[in-house]
């Protein structure tokens, strides 16, 4: 049994809840407290609940605002699997610096480790703080087999690795899976290189992979590999230089996830590449899941290659995919091929052809950017068939629509080809035209009754709404709690606060 806890409203309900809840084997508290009255509802829930259940919870989950008080409580006996979520950087290096923490008594029985940390500063010593915490979970929890640590920051960091394992005294280790987080491809190469001997899954996601100097030097880890899975949404020029080599040693993988924006490539990463230089070495592979954009090949129109001379080697080899081509008018193309069923929750286009072969079903968050051609009404019409399900778009483009009808037109005569985004709760058009600002909060164009979470130019803003007076885009406006600017203002019009209600 799965219990979700939440602060909100929920009062009346903890009662029967303590009656129903004697053999709970897994608790997932995420708390959010606003004042006093939701601090007395989590007392009340520690109080009535956790210690009537806690010998028999095998999985906790909390954030950082009822860590202390679950973990308090008393026994777990039986608790193997601990998630902490969204934890400042301060409370993760106390939790895991100090041999008198709460969470050091559970270090022999933990197995099943989640940690994301919450970093907002790019200070040296935050940066230590944070590889610190990572090193002292491999010394404090000894039978840990499954590991999980990222974390979320707005800010980029610098080039130089944070995670510096070979430099400090090598752990004899049981984990069997990480996934981490990661900053750049040197960190991977260090954890690679590190002494984690069981290792057979490493799940990675890397903000940028350039400037890479670490070599990789453990190869009989790599090489021990049974799962892989690579994902970065920034640009590389590193891919064959860095990440096919260090693919040629995992000769023993069963499944390879590959999510690559690849750039300034001499030929398109097709069907024929991927076969030949990598598949080739793998023969215990069973599962490919890919989706690779190579951008900006100097290549003239007439010899863009064909669909089918892109997907035939991987068809011949059972695989399913699809792929597009584009052009631009300086001789440079793109090529973006995918395997299918589509089952990662992120992708990205750099043009404005939009992948509609299929549903993809699994994608949550569509990124879209074009230097060249504009997104029309009619791409985002394609978007919205094609993503069902999205819960962010993100939209990054200065060239401005052709075929915009003119305001009073479309207000009354664009009924027919409303577009909606039903589950839409975060929209980002940062960076973005006028036209695309209007394309999303004019309700004749676009229906958003999800928004809650808006990242947009103040200035561009400001225009669209004739300072915060045009009713057209009152209603994709009225449940939006977070605005995010590109410059904030140092006044806002009187009228800003009744077009954001709820901020």
């Amino acid at each position: 049994m799965d219990v979700l806890y939440s602060c909100i409203g929920v009062n009346k309900k903890l009662d029967r809840l303590a009656r129903d809840i004697t053999f709970t084997q897994s608790i997932n508290l995420v708390t959010t407290l606003s004042n006093e009255y939701d601090n007395s509802i989590l007392d009340r829930f520690c109080l009535l609940i956790l210690q009537r259940i806690q010998h028999n919870i095998q999985c906790l989950t909390f954030n950082s605002l009822s860590v202390e008080r679950v973990l308090r409580i008393g026994n777990y006996s039986k608790l193997h699997k601990l998630s902490l979520v969204n934890l400042p950087i301060e409370m993760a290096c106390h939790i895991f610096n100090d041999e008198s923490s709460l969470v050091y008594s559970l270090r022999q029985q933990i197995s099943h480790l989640t940690v994301t940390i919450n970093i907002d500063n790019i200070a040296e010593d935050i940066l230590e703080m944070f590889k610190n915490v990572f090193t002292n979970i491999f010394r404090m929890f000894k039978n840990l087999i499954d590991f999980n640590y990222s974390w979320y920051s707005h800010i980029w960091y610098s080039a130089t690795a944070f995670i510096d394992l070979p430099s400090r005294p090598c752990y004899a280790s049981n984990v069997t899976c990480l996934n981490v987080t990661l900053n750049n491809f040197n960190d991977c190469i260090c954890l690679l290189n590190a002494d984690l001997s069981q290792l057979h899954t490493f799940i990675v996601e890397i903000d940028w992979i350039r400037k890479t100097s670490m070599a990789l030097y453990n190869t009989e880890i790599v090489s021990n590999l049974k799962c892989f899975s690579l994902i970065s949404f920034d640009k590389t020029i590193e891919y064959d230089t860095k990440i096919v080599p260090l693919l040629r040693h995992m000769s023993k993988l069963e499944k390879l996830t590959l999510s690559l924006i690849v750039d300034r490539r001499n030929s398109f990463i097709d069907g024929n590449h991927l076969v030949n230089d990598i598949l080739s070495e793998m023969s215990h592979l069973h599962t490919f899941i890919f989706n690779i954009i190579t951008n900006k090949v100097i290549i003239e129109e007439e010899f863009l290659p064909t669909r089918d001379s892109i997907l035939c080697p991987l068809i011949e080899k059972g695989y399913n995919a699809d792929c597009y081509t584009d052009y631009c008018t300086i001789n440079k193309g793109q090529c973006h091929i995918y395997s299918l069923p589509f089952t990662l929750e992120r992708m990205d286009v750099f043009t404005n052809k939009s992948p509609d072969s299929c549903l993809f079903v699994n994608v949550r968050h569509f990124v879209a950017f074009s230097a060249w051609h504009p997104f029309e009404h009619e791409v985002f019409t394609q978007i919205s068939r094609a993503f069902p399900l999205l819960n962010k778009l993100s939209l990054h483009s200065r060239v401005g629509q052709e075929k915009k009808l003119p305001y009073q037109q479309a207000k009354y005569e664009q009924t027919s080809s409303i577009i909606e985004f039903p589950h839409l709760t975060i929209l980002d058009v940062c960076g973005s035209s006028l036209d695309y600002v209007e394309q999303f909060l004019f309700d004749f164009y676009t229906r958003l009754p999800s928004l809650n979470t808006l990242h947009v130019d103040y200035e561009l803003l400001l225009f669209a709404t004739q300072y915060f007076t045009e009713d057209a885009a009152r209603a994709n406006c009225l449940k939006v709690k977070h605005i995010f600017f590109n410059q904030e203002p140092k006044t806002y019009p009187e009228n800003f606060r009744n077009y954001f209600p709820l901020l």
